[in-house]
């Protein structure tokens, strides 16, 4: 599952608002685009399954691994 809270702080620390961000997955290198009210479901946790695709570009996007966007399992 998706870590909404780490998605928002990486965003925020590169300085990216949610319009930049669907903004640069409109580009087209990429096959699916992010929409800024989609991006802020996905920050407050209220879309919990997007498509791999979906988040491959996230990753891309933000220039961080699949795992830094993923909720870790408490061991």
């Amino acid at each position: 599952m998706l870590n909404g809270k780490r998605i928002r702080e990486i965003r925020k620390r590169l300085g990216y608002t949610a319009r930049d961000v669907e903004i640069l997955t409109k580009n087209l290198k990429y096959e699916t685009s992010i929409s800024k009210s989609y991006l802020e479901e996905l920050e407050r946790g209220d879309k919990k399954n997007p498509s791999f695709q979906k988040i491959e570009v996230l990753a891309n996007v933000l220039c961080c691994k699949l795992d830094d966007l993923v909720l870790r399992a408490e061991a």
